[in-house]
């Protein structure tokens, strides 16, 4: 039972990134003179439908969607994170990128959720 619900939870986490993907926009902000890069290692939350990832320092983190956390063990390249939830059979692998407070994840699809840094 808590396979299935481990199953269909991080389904519905995958169905939320990719129903309700923001649209990646151009910043204003001269590329050239950004910061160095900001590490994912932190709370991120969806403003639209109100989920959040959080990435803790040991590579533990959380998903939460609906009030249901979804945790997972993770590694990061700087450009791909890849996540394994707890129960599931295979990892998910996103791109991603940080700039400023936002944290842009592409989906499986190619669409690009946005999440700010909490």
């Amino acid at each position: 039972m808590k396979r299935l619900l481990a199953l269909v939870l991080a389904m519905l986490a995958a169905l939320a990134l990719v129903a309700c993907g923001g649209e990646d926009t151009e910043s204003s902000k001269d590329e050239s003179k950004e910061a160095e890069p900001v590490s994912i290692v932190g709370t991120w939350k969806e403003s639209s439908f109100g989920a959040s990832y959080t990435f803790g320092a040991d590579g533990k983190g959380a998903y939460n969607f609906g009030g249901a956390d979804m945790e997972f063990t993770y590694t990061d390249d700087g450009k791909q994170v890849t996540i394994q939830y707890t129960n599931a059979t295979a990892p998910n692998v996103f791109g991603y990128t940080i700039k400023g407070n936002e944290l842009h994840i592409e989906d499986s699809f190619g669409s690009t959720v946005i999440y700010v840094k909490q």
